[in-house]
Formats: C-alpha cells, structure tokens, sequence
C-alpha cells in the first residue's frame, strides 16, 4: 500500500451482541498480516471501555497508529465524536473513548456491515461459496447481509476507477412478508408477540426462536423454549420436524430478503450472505431452497436471476475490511 509507512500498527475490532473480536496488522502488508482475533463474550463487560482496556493490557499495550471498530448499530455523531449505541448490547462505543484509550485521532466507528461490505472485493476464491447460479457484472454494485444476533445489511458501489462508495444503513429493519398460506399464519403470530414484524424479527438468532415457538403453537404443542443453536442442532439430526421446518421458513424468508436488497441495490456484482448463523449451518443450509426463494421474484424474476449470490466462509470477515478502513486512516 502506497503512502503508509512500513510496520505501521492498526487495531481493529468487531463489537457483537455476543461477543467482542480485536486483531493487529500492519497497515503497509495489508488483510495478510491480521494477528489471531483476541475474542471476549460482551457479557463478561459493564462498557466497551472496559473490554478495550483488556485486550490492550493482554497484548501489551503495543504503539497504534490507527484503529477501526465496527458494531451493531447506526453511527451518529461527527468525526472525531462519532458514536454507536449497540442495539444487541448495552454499550456505547464511542471514537472519544477509543482516541482517549490509544492515543490516536486516527479512530474510525463503522456499522458491522459497512465492514464486511469494504471487505468484499478483499475474499480469496476459497472464502466464499456460491449458492446456485449466475455470474457478477464486474462494474455492478455488490450487496452483503447476514444474521446473527442482529440481521444486518450494506453494499458497495464501484466508481469505474477501482474504488468504491458505500452504501450504509439499517436495511435489517424494513418490513418482510409472508408468500404462502404457511408462512402467513406463522407472521400473524409473529405480529400477535411483537406488534411489529421485520425481517430481522425473523432473521436472527432470537427469530429463528420465535419462528420455532409460532410452528409449535400452529401444531398445538407446548414446547419449551429452544436456543438458535439447539434448533439447528435437531434440524441437522432430522430428530424434531418442527425445527427442521424452523430452519426451512428462515432459509427461505433469508432468501426473499436478499432477494429485496438485490432489487433496492441493483446489486449486479452479487449478493454475499454473512454474520453469525448461516456460514455456521454447513449442510443444513439448504443453498436450492434459498436460491428457489431469491429467484421467485414475479415478473421482475428475470432480473435476479443472472445475479450471483455467495456464502461468506471467511473466519472473522469485517476484520478485513476494517484493515482496509484504517490503513485509509494512514494514506497521506
């Protein structure tokens, strides 16, 4: 990377609802020289002040010459005094803390997903897996979106000279709808809970939940609450069908959604798919049955259908474009 000065330390950091993963490189080497995330559970943290001051004291407080954090929530604020309040955990992150902590201005907040967006162009072949068909229009914007304790979404616009604009926002709270006689009686007991229903309500951990909790009232059963990962562990086994449907209705309704923001976007170059759950499922995602969904678009069906859609398989994706985020930080 032109402009940076060689050894120079970035610190980056993706900030979850569960859990807070930090990692070094050096901004002239680039995504390559990521350390081994230091990972903590959030719970274990009354503020994000707290965690950061851990992992600085565990990794012995190294000189940083530019930091990147990202987390589950809007950005608001200038630079300088920019802020997120989390919407999965009760923190606040904010760039003050971070300048005050390390001893740099050169702190950037960004959403979770803004992250992984700048890190699309980044994945090597083998860190993505290509659900179905299509192929990318190499000049097209590109989309990601995932769930996890939240459900998340962002995209890329190329400029024609090798760059490109990001396109940030909370795309995981526009409305969702049933299209089938099945999933619409399983929204109006999502409604009936909630009051509200959008598509992070059902694409989350806490959703696929509560899809599981509408199925079993549909069936008339008394099921006791289930974890997400309790869900997807029967689905794999095939030993309760109610989960195994759960985790059908989310691969589907994950495919509408990706489908919505593909539309929104016009995101020719491709929709990835990333965050907490899916890119963990392995073989119980069901990559026909989500394709099925993001293809079934009506008449506009033409349009999605040469759009290529990708499984992020990358460990730790949002670190990479988090580097690429504070290595800018350091280009003069």
């Amino acid at each position: 990377m032109e402009h940076i000065k060689e050894g120079s330390r970035v610190l980056v950091a993706d900030i979850g609802g569960t859990y807070a993963r930090f990692s070094y490189a050096d901004a002239s080497v680039g995504v390559s020289s990521l350390t081994p995330p230091f990972v903590l559970e959030t719970e274990g943290f009354a503020t994000f002040g707290d965690v950061l001051q851990e992992v600085l004291d565990e990794t012995g407080r190294p000189e940083v010459n530019a930091a990147a954090i990202c987390g589950a929530g809007p950005v608001v604020g200038d630079d300088g005094s920019a802020s997120i309040d989390m919407t999965n955990c009760p923190w606040q992150l904010t760039e003050v803390e971070l300048t005050k902590r390390l001893g740099t201005s050169r702190v950037q907040l960004v959403n979770d997903f803004a992250a992984i967006a700048q890190a699309l162009p980044l994945f090597d072949e083998e860190e993505l897996l290509q659900l179905g068909t299509g192929t990318p229009d190499t000049d097209g914007p590109l989309a990601v979106l995932g769930a996890g304790t939240g459900l998340g979404v962002a995209g890329l616009v190329p400029d024609g000279h090798g760059h490109y604009a990001l396109i940030d926002g909370e795309g995981g709270h526009t409305d969702i709808a049933p299209a089938n006689t099945r999933e619409l009686a399983i929204y109006e007991r999502l409604l009936r809970r909630f009051g509200h229903v959008n598509a992070e309500t059902i694409l989350s951990g806490s959703g696929l939940e509560a899809l599981h909790d509408a199925l079993c009232e549909m069936e008339g059963l008394n099921c006791e609450p289930v974890s997400a990962a309790e869900i997807a562990a029967r689905a794999a086994t095939g030993g309760e069908p109610l989960s195994a449907e759960a985790v059908h209705c989310f691969t589907n309704w994950l495919g509408a959604a990706a489908a919505n923001v593909a539309l929104t976007m016009g995101a020719t170059g491709g929709v990835y798919i990333a965050g907490g759950i899916v890119p963990r499922w392995g073989g119980l995602f069901e990559a026909a049955r989500f394709r099925a969904r993001f293809e079934d678009r009506g008449k506009i069906s033409a349009y999605v259908k040469p759009i290529p859609t990708y499984l992020v398989v990358a460990p730790d994706p949002a670190l990479k474009g988090l580097v690429k985020i504070a290595s800018g930080l350091l280009e003069s």
